[in-house]
């Protein structure tokens, strides 16, 4: 088996073989889903692209206090390309939701939208397992884009 030097590989190459990993893996049929390291990194990248920090692991509803106070929650679903589906929230204590869509192939950003709290509310329907639901594909131009925003960030991770 040859040797990566992992300490010399950029952020989309690790991502890269990361993928092809967790799809090897699957294909085995150890895992029937996606892990969630797409969502830890867009945590980062929004509290990078909104100029604050990650809250404590483990805080309810808000993942990235910005650096102009807001509080935010981060949803991201790494589905196929154009796969739209939901996004799941247990309630409404965030002033802002930044939603992302993500390439499951890529994990490049697809698509990524800021709603306010009353946006999100407007938007969510009620459901029996998953407190409240949003739909991906009505999302798609609701909102703020800000897309280009977290690409940039995202760049900045590497």
């Amino acid at each position: 088996m040859s040797r990566f030097k992992l300490s010399e590989m950029s952020l989309a190459e690790l991502l890269a073989l990361r993928i092809a990993i967790d799809v090897e893996i699957q294909a085995r049929g150890h895992s029937r889903t996606a892990s969630s390291l797409a969502g830890e990194l867009l945590e980062l990248t929004v509290a990078v692209a909104y100029r604050g920090q990650l809250v404590q692991v483990g805080a309810k509803s808000v993942d990235v206090l910005a650096g102009d106070g807001r509080r935010i929650q981060v949803k991201v679903r790494s589905l196929p390309k154009d796969d739209l589906r939901h996004w799941s929230f247990r309630d409404f204590e965030f002033d802002a939701a930044v939603v992302v869509a993500v390439d499951r192939a890529t994990s490049a950003i697809d698509w990524a939208r800021e709603l306010s709290n009353d946006e999100v509310r407007a938007r969510t329907r009620p459901h029996s397992t998953d407190g409240w639901r949003l739909r991906m594909a009505p999302t798609r131009n609701a909102g703020i884009d800000v897309t280009d925003k977290l690409r940039r960030a995202f760049q900045e991770l590497a």
